[in-house]
């Protein structure tokens, strides 16, 4: 009889993290004291509650971030969820078409329960397919009439990739010329922006609706925005208030907006680097492929040849044993043998040397692979 070694108890992964005092991807969470404190150090002593979405604190915010987008409105809103729904709701009730064009990988028909058809009553047309981003071909080729056409800066599913310049202004001016509004799920613009080379404004200027994030890059606690014309603005403001999206106080999430942009938005170029960086530093190790190659935004796709059960237990002995983090989500692929894990740079990043950073991915290879 052959002794067998009892199964390992779960490990619980975000407690692991919490203990890890250095980060290859993004960077250490604060403790809900540590966020709470740095929010208090960042407070004006004049600063006012707002209420019910009225105040100077969070208006004088909205026009911030109107004016870096170069829309003459804007309106902040607890979650991006809120803000895409009421952002097509908007748009294909202004022209009586109840269709919405849009990736089949985007973050509405994936990651919010197609909050647009249920609570909405709106319909999809999907545009391009799972290998790539749809371009101004797509659109040209659909029949039916759209509401809106919504493009998803960078479409994470595919390593957070980005269309040219090029073919980014082709499809605004097609979209213009057929008179769609075009709405742009800019939830990572940020992370996106040091690609173009481009001000936010000018990005922004190719689409007549923008929704941007302000955790997801910027370390906000949570809550997004909705930029466009005063008149849209308006009119999502109400869909707030029906979605129950009008608390009575927010400034605790404006706050840490206002933080992140201030703190997180210009260190975005330099993350651009060191993703690529990174790139570089593994693409040499047998059997890894990065996607996109080059990586386009501050985030990529890391193909490893093992199982990611594997992969995701050697990630967890190497973040108890060293206090290293080294990426983040980890799942497996159409291919068998193959993981995939996501990796986004963050202010931890330049701690690593290029050596150390194969060591590290050899290292977890290594195990995995037995």
């Amino acid at each position: 009889m052959t002794d067998q070694s009892p199964p390992r108890p779960p490990r619980d992964r975000n407690e692991i993290r919490a203990r890890c005092t250095r980060f290859l991807t993004r960077q250490r969470a604060l403790s809900p004291k540590e966020s709470l404190q740095a929010l208090a150090d960042h407070v004006g002593a004049d600063e006012r509650l707002d209420m019910y979405g009225k105040g100077k604190l969070i208006e004088d915010f909205e026009r911030e971030v109107a004016t870096l987008l170069g829309k003459q409105a804007a309106v902040f809103m607890p979650s991006g969820t809120m803000v895409q729904t009421i952002a097509l709701r908007v748009w294909c009730d202004r022209r009586s078409i109840a269709t919405a064009g849009l990736h089949p990988l985007s973050h509405l028909e994936r990651n919010e329960s197609q909050a647009y058809r249920s609570m909405h009553g709106l319909a999809a047309c999907y545009l391009g397919d799972d290998s790539r981003q749809f371009t101004r071909k797509d659109i040209e080729a659909v029949a039916e009439k759209l509401g809106v056409v919504v493009l998803e800066m960078p479409l994470r599913p595919l390593g957070c990739v980005l269309l040219p310049w090029e073919e980014l202004v082709s499809l605004s001016t097609l979209a213009r010329e057929r008179g769609i509004p075009a709405h742009l799920d800019g939830a990572r613009i940020w992370e996106s922006q040091p690609y173009y080379g481009k001000s936010l404004a000018e990005i922004a200027a190719l689409f007549d609706s923008v929704y941007v994030s302000f955790y997801k890059g910027l370390g906000g606690i949570s809550g997004a925005a909705l930029a466009g014309s005063k008149d849209f603005v308006d009119e999502a403001r109400l869909w707030q208030h029906r979605h129950g999206g009008k608390l009575f106080q927010l400034y605790p999430y404006v706050l840490s907006a206002r933080k992140g942009l201030a703190e997180r938005l210009p260190m975005m170029a330099d993350h651009h680097k060191e993703i690529r960086r990174i790139a570089d530093a593994v693409r040499g190790i047998t059997g890894i492929r990065v996607t996109p190659d080059p990586p386009q935004a501050t985030s990529m796709l890391i193909a490893l040849p093992a199982h990611h059960e594997k992969i995701e237990a050697a990630l967890l002995d190497l973040a108890e044993e060293t206090g290293i983090w080294l990426f983040d989500r980890v799942f497996a692929s159409a291919i068998q043998g193959i993981s995939m894990a996501e990796l986004t740079a963050g202010t931890g990043a330049a701690g690593f040397t290029n050596d150390e950073i194969c060591r590290l991915f050899e290292r977890v290879l290594g195990q995995a692979s037995r």
